[in-house]
């Protein structure tokens, strides 16, 4: 289809929820993706930390298409194999006891929200406030928009779910101060990635931790975006020596194909009994498939190794680019890396003009251009990469 018809369908059909950038991407190979006019672009924003094992890898092609062969869903009211193996990746190679599936990170926050409170409804405790950072991003459903301490998402669409509140992110002792004998659970990111790839500080997220322990709340971690190797281990609280009670896990893993979860472990995971929660696409074979494959790359090659060496090599590239007076701050883990600007210079100017040059990254929060490639990005890419930002800033007039 021509590619102004595309445009038409689209303005004439589709609410106005998206700004689209004035691209159509027709097919991907390795960590590349090609438009309409057959145009070649570096992936480094990976459907936003999504397509984490590049495009048409043959593993997760022919997981997905031989599942679709023979059963694409069934009801969670029977029980289906790739599931089954699946969660019993999940809960054998991690900390936890338990896994619920689900389609997306908004989802599995909500059921976090819910595993939380209903924990704390079967002890007879009056414990339903989540206490939440502020500038965090937690999704797009009422309660999670509520659970996102930034205004400008859930404002519009008051009057919002009660029993949430926030504390000002790597603060500890604001922290402290708001963890009142009400809040049943902290839910927290490692890193808050919509807001501009801001990592907590080892001391906030141990004394987080240590301060749930002691007041007898559970630990919420929203890995949506950092967990499944994005940064460089299973998950990104593994950096911190702790061990949440609930995290939650979407994005990187199906490697593109919608799928989200909920994993518990103690008490917690003990929680929800029949008909407390539930998911009609859930867990459906498809998408277990997928994520089946994910998870074997990340145990059984060295993909995570790999994770870790090349986002030490993206910062160490990006943080060349200090030099200019318009590059305020590299900072990220493994492969979830920032490049924060001054206000001299606007991310989606340098976002447009590096996709006509042939790199896909993302602009987003705090005047912050993010890079969160496949993990299967080169040395090499990287390069490509760092070479056309240094040849573009330096043409930058500021």
């Amino acid at each position: 289809m021509d590619f102004n018809k595309i445009k038409e369908l689209d303005a004439k059909n589709y609410l106005t929820v998206f700004n689209r950038l004035n691209v159509c991407f027709v097919r991907g190979e390795g960590n590349k993706l090609y438009d309409s006019t057959g145009k070649e672009y570096v992936d480094f924003m990976g459907g936003v930390a999504v397509n984490c094992l590049g495009y048409n890898h043959p593993g997760l092609v022919a997981a997905i298409s031989g599942q679709a062969a023979r059963l694409i869903h069934i009801s969670n009211i029977f029980y289906n194999e790739p599931q089954a193996v699946l969660c019993e990746k999940l809960v054998e190679n991690t900390i936890f006891d338990r896994v619920m599936l689900v389609n997306s990170g908004a989802e599995a926050n909500e059921a976090a929200i819910k595993l939380a409170r209903k924990y704390f409804f079967n002890k007879g405790e009056k414990r339903s406030t989540i206490l939440c950072a502020e500038n965090s991003f937690h999704g797009r459903t009422l309660a999670t928009v509520t659970a996102t301490g930034q205004s400008k998402y859930s404002a519009p669409y008051a009057p919002l779910p009660g029993g949430f509140k926030h504390a000002p992110y790597n603060d500890f002792e604001a922290l402290k101060a708001a963890m009142t004998d009400d809040v049943g659970a902290l839910m927290l990111e490692c890193i808050q990635g919509e807001s501009g790839v801001v990592p907590a500080v080892y001391d906030y997220l141990v004394n987080a931790y240590a301060l749930c322990k002691s007041r007898g709340a559970l630990m919420i971690l929203d890995e949506v975006q950092t967990g499944t190797g994005r940064t460089g281990k299973m998950f990104c609280f593994e950096h911190f020596g702790i061990q949440p009670d609930i995290v939650t896990l979407a994005k990187g893993l199906g490697a593109g194909f919608p799928i989200g979860a909920v994993l518990a472990r103690g008490e917690a995971a003990a929680a929800f009994k029949p008909g407390d929660h539930g998911s009609t696409f859930g867990g459906n074979p498809l998408a277990c498939a997928a994520a089946n494959v994910v998870m074997d790359e990340l145990l059984n090659t060295d993909l995570l190794t790999r994770i870790e060496r090349n986002g030490r090599y993206l910062n160490a590239r990006l943080s060349k680019l200090k030099k200019h007076n318009f590059v305020a701050d590299v900072r990220g883990t493994g492969l979830l890396q920032a490049l924060a600007l001054s206000d001299k210079l606007k991310n989606a100017e340098v976002a447009g003009k590096m996709l006509h040059r042939g790199f896909v990254i993302n602009a987003c929060g705090n005047n912050t251009l993010r890079f969160a490639p496949p993990y299967t990005i080169t040395k090499d890419e990287i390069d490509a990469l760092a070479d056309s930002l240094a040849d573009l800033f330096a043409n930058t007039n500021i």
